[in-house]
């Protein structure tokens, strides 16, 4: 019946049809090629790997729409120099250091901890991991400095905003990771003075696993 049907198409429609057909009995070879493997390591394994599908399939059915209250949060105290960005696996959204930080400094300033309070409120009752990446340009630390590299001066500033969000504004030091990476994830090419503020900045991400 099936090659009378294939006989009454074209040959390219014949050769679209015979691509999907042998493409499902693959894939039908393949699921009964796995559940042949499962129960053959006993009807313990198999109800394992169900049990683990369907725990899959309700946290993707869960977590699908996990961002959209917290970018509406985070949107309410971020502007077109710190956009909040929806990657696959995460919510992100980079401050500018001259927002937190003098030239150079890695200690808060203490007039605009606003920014991080307003943050620690959006952040604040979400089950997911917020980790906190500190970033400069190719720039060297200034004279006199106590930082070698842009390493040391990322780390500060990052875990300056780490130690105010779980000290002060009492978020989970369990929820809480941090990143230092110096110059060397730069959004821009640092050719211009307007760039190398692009790169200077922390970013907040919100990590899609509890």
């Amino acid at each position: 019946m099936i090659h009378k049907a294939v006989q009454g198409l074209d040959r390219d429609s014949q050769f679209i049809w015979l691509t999907i057909y042998s493409d499902l009995i693959t894939n039908l070879f393949l699921l009964f090629l796995s559940l042949f493997a499962l129960s053959y390591f006993g009807p313990d394994a198999l109800s394992e790997a169900t049990a683990s599908m369907r725990d899959r399939l309700e946290y993707s059915k869960k977590a699908a729409p996990w961002y959209e209250d917290i970018a509406k949060n985070l949107n309410l105290i971020s502007d077109q120099s710190a956009p909040v960005v929806a990657r696959e696996d995460r919510l992100q959204m980079a401050l500018p250091d001259e927002v937190l930080f003098s030239a150079g400094s890695g200690d808060l300033k203490g007039t605009d901890r606003l920014v991080l309070h307003a943050l620690a409120n959006a952040l604040r009752d979400i089950p997911y991991t917020v980790l906190i990446e500190g970033h400069t340009d190719n720039s060297p630390p200034l004279e006199g400095s106590p930082y070698v590299s842009n390493w040391e001066l990322s780390l500060a500033r990052a875990m300056a905003v780490v130690h105010y969000l779980t000290t002060y504004e009492g978020l989970s030091p369990r929820r809480v990771g941090v990143a230092a990476f110096g110059e060397f994830h730069p959004r821009v090419p640092n050719d211009t003075p307007e760039h190398r503020a692009q790169n200077r900045r922390i970013e907040i991400s919100v990590l899609r696993y509890e």
